[in-house]
């Protein structure tokens, strides 16, 4: 959900959610910068984008793993952790007869308050 927000408003979000209640697990998908993708999910990305933006919700953020790690750290985050969509999809989506996999273009931040 970060990549329809501004930098300032994913940090303001985050230390939104740093005042939780103990115990509380905040997870919040980003998408990673065009480069990081692999060339088949690029399209897809640059196609999905294309169409937010005709729609008036353009993706306006994209974040490296360690880039949206440092940005949790600094709103008053301290367990933090990067899930990559790679690794979902490798552990959900095994051994499909269809070969269906999520995309490679997004990630997920996962905070215990």
């Amino acid at each position: 959900m970060s990549h329809y927000l501004t930098r300032d408003a994913t940090a303001a979000t985050l230390r939104q959610a740093a005042g939780l209640a103990a115990g509380s697990t905040l997870a919040m998908t980003f998408l990673l910068p065009a480069e990081l993708i692999g060339e088949i999910d690029r399209a897809g990305l640059e196609t999905g984008g294309k169409g937010a933006e005709v729609s008036g919700t353009p993706f306006v953020s994209f974040y490296t793993p360690s880039e949206i790690l440092t940005l949790a750290g600094e709103s008053g985050l301290t367990q933090v952790r990067h899930v990559a969509g790679t690794s979902l999809g490798a552990r959900y989506f095994a051994d499909r007869a269809d070969s269906l996999r999520p995309s490679s273009g997004e990630d997920i931040l996962v905070a215990t308050i």
